[in-house]
């Protein structure tokens, strides 16, 4: 349930960063161009995805440490996306891969 939590924000925030005009945007995946083509959708799915991430966190761990650990979720995935994204390192492969570890060492 944390790597769901974990990819809907990770997912929420990167829509969001996509919807940027201030950052330096890649245009390698296919779904980066439909975001920056398409804002307003953008934001509405990614804020969309981030509430439910928020609810998510809340129904796992609870009221108050839900609401903490979606915070400590947000700050990290932000840190990460803000400092990786402009390296051009967000592909579908290395995604895909952090996805399938992060299941396995969670269910393991």
């Amino acid at each position: 349930m944390t790597t769901l939590i974990i990819a809907i924000s990770f997912l929420g925030f990167y829509a969001l960063y996509n919807t940027s005009r201030r950052a330096v945007l890649s245009k390698s995946l296919g779904i980066e161009r439909w975001m920056q083509a398409h804002r307003a959708q953008s934001k509405t799915a990614g804020l969309l995805l981030l509430v439910l991430g928020m609810v998510l966190s809340v129904i796992y761990y609870g009221l108050g440490a839900g609401i903490f650990a979606f915070v400590v979720i947000l700050m990290t995935i932000g840190s990460l996306i803000v400092l990786i994204a402009p390296l051009r390192f967000v592909r579908y492969q290395v995604l895909f891969l952090v996805l399938v570890l992060s299941v396995t060492f969670e269910f393991l």
